[in-house]
Protein backbone atom coordinates (compact mmCIF):
# COMPACT_ATOMS: atom_id res chain seq x y z
CA UNK A 1 0.00 0.00 0.00
CA UNK A 2 1.69 3.45 -0.75
CA UNK A 3 2.90 5.75 1.55
CA UNK A 4 0.39 9.04 2.38
CA UNK A 5 3.52 10.87 1.64
CA UNK A 6 3.39 9.54 -2.32
CA UNK A 7 -1.19 9.32 -2.68
CA UNK A 8 -1.28 12.70 -4.46
CA UNK A 9 1.57 12.08 -6.59
CA UNK A 10 0.31 8.59 -7.27
CA UNK A 11 -2.87 10.56 -8.05
CA UNK A 12 -1.57 12.91 -10.49
CA UNK A 13 0.40 9.59 -12.46
CA UNK A 14 -2.64 8.03 -12.71
CA UNK A 15 -4.72 10.70 -14.25
CA UNK A 16 -2.54 11.42 -16.46
CA UNK A 17 -2.21 7.84 -17.92
CA UNK A 18 -6.25 8.82 -18.52
CA UNK A 19 -5.51 11.67 -20.69
CA UNK A 20 -2.44 9.99 -22.08
CA UNK A 21 -4.38 6.78 -23.38
CA UNK A 22 -7.29 9.37 -25.05
CA UNK A 23 -4.41 11.48 -26.85
CA UNK A 24 -1.52 9.03 -27.42
CA UNK A 25 -1.50 9.12 -31.15
CA UNK A 26 -1.30 13.14 -30.99
CA UNK A 27 1.41 13.01 -28.62
CA UNK A 28 5.08 12.79 -28.88
CA UNK A 29 7.88 12.41 -26.43
CA UNK A 30 8.26 16.14 -25.23
CA UNK A 31 4.47 17.18 -25.35
CA UNK A 32 3.96 14.18 -22.49
CA UNK A 33 6.76 16.01 -20.58
CA UNK A 34 4.99 19.42 -20.77
CA UNK A 35 1.91 17.05 -19.65
CA UNK A 36 3.71 15.71 -16.55
CA UNK A 37 5.40 19.00 -15.85
CA UNK A 38 2.53 21.23 -15.87
CA UNK A 39 0.49 18.40 -13.87
CA UNK A 40 3.01 18.39 -11.30
CA UNK A 41 3.80 22.31 -11.06
CA UNK A 42 -0.20 22.47 -10.93
CA UNK A 43 -0.54 20.41 -7.46
CA UNK A 44 2.85 21.43 -5.78
CA UNK A 45 4.51 17.88 -6.33
CA UNK A 46 8.29 17.85 -6.51
CA UNK A 47 10.30 15.78 -8.97
CA UNK A 48 12.41 12.98 -7.06
CA UNK A 49 15.94 14.03 -7.29
CA UNK A 50 19.24 13.93 -5.87
CA UNK A 51 21.95 16.08 -6.05
CA UNK A 52 21.88 17.01 -9.83
CA UNK A 53 19.23 19.09 -11.00
CA UNK A 54 19.04 18.43 -14.69
CA UNK A 55 16.11 16.75 -16.60
CA UNK A 56 14.26 16.37 -13.65
CA UNK A 57 11.01 15.70 -15.25
CA UNK A 58 12.76 13.68 -18.38
CA UNK A 59 13.83 11.43 -15.39
CA UNK A 60 10.10 11.63 -13.92
CA UNK A 61 8.59 9.64 -17.09
CA UNK A 62 10.05 6.55 -15.22
CA UNK A 63 7.34 7.35 -12.24
CA UNK A 64 4.68 7.61 -15.28
CA UNK A 65 6.25 4.47 -16.52
CA UNK A 66 6.04 2.31 -13.31
CA UNK A 67 2.44 3.67 -12.27
CA UNK A 68 1.35 3.00 -15.47
CA UNK A 69 2.45 -0.47 -15.85
CA UNK A 70 2.82 -1.73 -11.97
CA UNK A 71 -0.25 0.12 -10.69
CA UNK A 72 -2.44 0.38 -13.39
CA UNK A 73 -1.54 -2.89 -15.64
CA UNK A 74 -1.33 -0.64 -18.71
CA UNK A 75 1.52 -2.31 -19.97
CA UNK A 76 0.16 -5.92 -22.12
CA UNK A 77 -2.79 -4.08 -23.48
CA UNK A 78 -1.64 -0.99 -24.33
CA UNK A 79 1.96 -1.87 -25.24
CA UNK A 80 1.91 0.78 -28.49
CA UNK A 81 1.25 3.62 -26.37
CA UNK A 82 4.44 2.66 -24.02
CA UNK A 83 6.24 1.79 -27.42
CA UNK A 84 5.97 5.28 -28.80
CA UNK A 85 5.68 7.50 -25.55
CA UNK A 86 8.16 5.85 -23.57
CA UNK A 87 10.58 3.71 -24.71
CA UNK A 88 13.18 4.74 -22.95
CA UNK A 89 11.54 3.52 -19.65
CA UNK A 90 11.19 -0.08 -21.63
CA UNK A 91 14.55 -0.42 -21.94
CA UNK A 92 15.56 0.68 -18.38
CA UNK A 93 13.14 -1.77 -17.16
CA UNK A 94 14.70 -4.65 -19.33
CA UNK A 95 18.22 -3.63 -17.75
CA UNK A 96 16.32 -3.77 -14.06
CA UNK A 97 15.45 -7.12 -14.88
CA UNK A 98 18.71 -8.13 -16.20
CA UNK A 99 20.54 -7.14 -13.28
CA UNK A 100 18.45 -9.46 -11.30
CA UNK A 101 18.47 -12.42 -13.21
CA UNK A 102 21.96 -12.39 -15.60
CA UNK A 103 23.76 -10.13 -13.19
CA UNK A 104 26.14 -6.84 -13.35
CA UNK A 105 27.99 -7.43 -16.61
CA UNK A 106 25.27 -8.41 -18.77
CA UNK A 107 23.18 -5.45 -17.46
CA UNK A 108 26.37 -2.97 -18.24
CA UNK A 109 26.40 -4.34 -21.76
CA UNK A 110 22.89 -3.85 -21.99
CA UNK A 111 23.26 -0.21 -21.31
CA UNK A 112 26.42 0.34 -24.22
CA UNK A 113 28.44 0.57 -20.52
CA UNK A 114 26.95 3.84 -19.73
CA UNK A 115 26.59 4.52 -16.10
CA UNK A 116 23.74 6.73 -16.40
CA UNK A 117 21.63 4.57 -18.40
CA UNK A 118 22.49 1.45 -15.67
CA UNK A 119 21.59 4.61 -12.70
CA UNK A 120 18.44 5.38 -14.85
CA UNK A 121 17.70 1.41 -14.30
CA UNK A 122 18.71 1.90 -11.04
CA UNK A 123 16.05 4.64 -10.26
CA UNK A 124 13.07 2.00 -11.68
CA UNK A 125 13.59 -0.16 -9.53
CA UNK A 126 13.67 2.52 -6.54
CA UNK A 127 10.31 3.84 -7.66
CA UNK A 128 8.76 0.62 -7.72
CA UNK A 129 9.97 0.14 -4.01
CA UNK A 130 8.74 3.65 -3.07
CA UNK A 131 5.83 3.38 -4.52
CA UNK A 132 4.97 0.12 -2.86
CA UNK A 133 4.81 -2.08 -5.93
CA UNK A 134 8.37 -3.83 -5.03
CA UNK A 135 9.79 -4.63 -1.61
CA UNK A 136 13.25 -3.29 -1.26
CA UNK A 137 15.07 -6.33 -0.79
CA UNK A 138 14.56 -6.08 -4.35
CA UNK A 139 16.44 -2.75 -4.59
CA UNK A 140 18.94 -3.91 -2.42
CA UNK A 141 19.68 -7.27 -3.68
CA UNK A 142 20.28 -4.95 -7.63
CA UNK A 143 22.50 -2.71 -5.49
CA UNK A 144 24.50 -5.78 -4.09
CA UNK A 145 24.74 -7.59 -7.55
CA UNK A 146 26.15 -4.17 -9.18
CA UNK A 147 28.96 -3.79 -6.45
CA UNK A 148 30.12 -7.45 -6.88
CA UNK A 149 31.01 -6.40 -10.77
CA UNK A 150 35.22 -6.07 -11.28
CA UNK A 151 34.14 -3.11 -13.23
CA UNK A 152 34.98 0.25 -11.16
CA UNK A 153 32.73 1.84 -13.43
CA UNK A 154 29.64 -0.37 -12.41
CA UNK A 155 30.66 -0.58 -8.56
CA UNK A 156 30.73 3.48 -8.47
CA UNK A 157 27.38 3.52 -9.90
CA UNK A 158 25.75 1.32 -6.68
CA UNK A 159 27.68 2.89 -4.50
CA UNK A 160 26.49 6.02 -5.30
CA UNK A 161 22.60 5.19 -5.84
CA UNK A 162 23.42 3.52 -2.45
CA UNK A 163 24.58 6.88 -1.07
CA UNK A 164 21.54 8.67 -2.52
CA UNK A 165 18.69 6.24 -1.50
CA UNK A 166 20.34 6.48 1.81
CA UNK A 167 20.07 9.85 1.61
CA UNK A 168 16.17 9.58 -0.10
CA UNK A 169 15.12 7.43 2.84
CA UNK A 170 16.46 9.81 5.72
CA UNK A 171 14.75 12.95 3.66
CA UNK A 172 11.68 10.65 3.82
CA UNK A 173 11.22 9.54 7.24
CA UNK A 174 12.17 13.35 8.35
CA UNK A 175 9.44 14.29 6.25
CA UNK A 176 6.98 11.47 7.89
CA UNK A 177 8.31 13.05 11.38
CA UNK A 178 10.04 10.00 12.17
CA UNK A 179 13.25 11.24 12.57
CA UNK A 180 12.80 13.95 15.75
CA UNK A 181 16.51 14.30 16.61
CA UNK A 182 20.04 14.49 15.70
CA UNK A 183 20.39 10.66 17.59
CA UNK A 184 17.10 9.65 15.68
CA UNK A 185 18.60 10.15 12.34
CA UNK A 186 22.61 9.01 13.23
CA UNK A 187 20.99 5.72 14.04
CA UNK A 188 18.56 5.19 10.90
CA UNK A 189 21.61 6.00 8.49
CA UNK A 190 23.47 3.25 10.37
CA UNK A 191 20.75 1.29 9.89
CA UNK A 192 20.07 1.84 6.47
CA UNK A 193 23.47 1.13 5.64
CA UNK A 194 23.88 -1.68 7.44
CA UNK A 195 20.32 -2.80 5.58
CA UNK A 196 22.07 -2.45 2.63
CA UNK A 197 25.21 -4.17 2.97
CA UNK A 198 27.97 -2.75 0.96
CA UNK A 199 30.51 -0.71 1.30
CA UNK A 200 29.65 3.19 0.19
CA UNK A 201 30.26 6.99 1.45
CA UNK A 202 27.18 7.68 3.51
CA UNK A 203 25.38 11.14 2.62
CA UNK A 204 25.85 13.99 3.96
CA UNK A 205 23.39 15.75 6.16
CA UNK A 206 23.90 18.69 3.59
CA UNK A 207 22.25 16.15 0.74
CA UNK A 208 19.40 14.79 2.92
CA UNK A 209 18.78 18.49 3.83
CA UNK A 210 18.50 19.49 -0.02
CA UNK A 211 16.29 16.30 -0.42
CA UNK A 212 14.40 17.17 2.23
CA UNK A 213 13.74 20.74 1.11
CA UNK A 214 13.59 20.20 -3.33
CA UNK A 215 11.48 16.77 -3.02
CA UNK A 216 9.40 16.98 0.14
CA UNK A 217 9.21 20.32 1.50
CA UNK A 218 10.12 19.99 4.45
CA UNK A 219 10.31 23.31 6.48
CA UNK A 220 13.69 24.73 6.79
CA UNK A 221 13.36 25.13 10.92
CA UNK A 222 12.94 21.09 11.22
CA UNK A 223 15.72 20.70 9.02
CA UNK A 224 18.21 22.92 11.02
CA UNK A 225 16.86 21.36 14.24
CA UNK A 226 17.43 17.92 13.01
CA UNK A 227 20.30 17.99 10.38
CA UNK A 228 21.87 21.04 11.96
CA UNK A 229 22.10 22.74 8.38
CA UNK A 230 20.73 25.76 7.25
CA UNK A 231 18.51 25.93 3.93
CA UNK A 232 17.46 28.66 1.75
CA UNK A 233 13.24 29.15 2.65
Amino acid sequence: MVKELYRERMKVLTDLWGKVLDMWESLDRNSLLSMVQQAYEEREIRPFRGFKSTNLYEKELISLFVVGKEGLGLYEEHKQVFDKLLPQEEKFHEIASTIIEKGPDEAYNLSNNDKDILARALRLIFTEVVFSFSSESKLIQALRTLESSPNDAVKHTARSFSRFYTAFKLAESLAEGLIRDKMNYIAMKKAISISIGIEYPLPKSSYVALISKEVFNVSPKIIRKVLEVSVQP
